[in-house]
């Protein structure tokens, strides 16, 4: 990943969202990294600089909830987005409670990730 770019990695056990997430995000000029599990994402922020994780709040494994406190042990500066097919009051109010910068219900546009996106890398800076 080049330097100065805005480093996001997505996080999703349905590999056409990570693959749809990756292709609009790097066109919008971020270093993207793709998983399709939680364990895997942390292995990647254990060795790897990121500012943004977009993670799926319902995957097999850990969920998104789970991903997001492991990740904040290893890197406290994080900002976080959730993404989630069950954006139920109970999730997205926890979600927000936990720190997550924003959460994007799916199916979103292109437009509504680039701006959930900005919306969340504007949290942390």
């Amino acid at each position: 990943m080049k330097p100065g770019k805005s480093r996001i990695l997505v996080v999703d056990d349905a590999g056409p969202v990570v693959i749809l997430c990756v292709n609009i995000l790097q066109t919008l000029g971020y270093a993207v990294k793709g998983a399709n599990r939680g364990e895997t994402a942390l292995e990647y922020l254990r060795d790897e600089p990121f500012d943004l994780v977009i993670v799926d709040y319902r995957m097999p494994g850990m969920d998104g909830f789970q991903v997001y406190e492991r990740a904040r042990q290893l890197r406290p500066d994080l900002a976080f987005l959730l993404i989630t097919a069950h954006g139920t009051t109970e999730v997205t109010g926890r979600a927000r409670e936990m720190g997550f910068a924003a959460v994007l219900l799916k199916p979103f546009t292109a437009d509504e990730l680039r701006t959930a996106v900005e919306t969340a890398l504007s949290a942390r800076a």
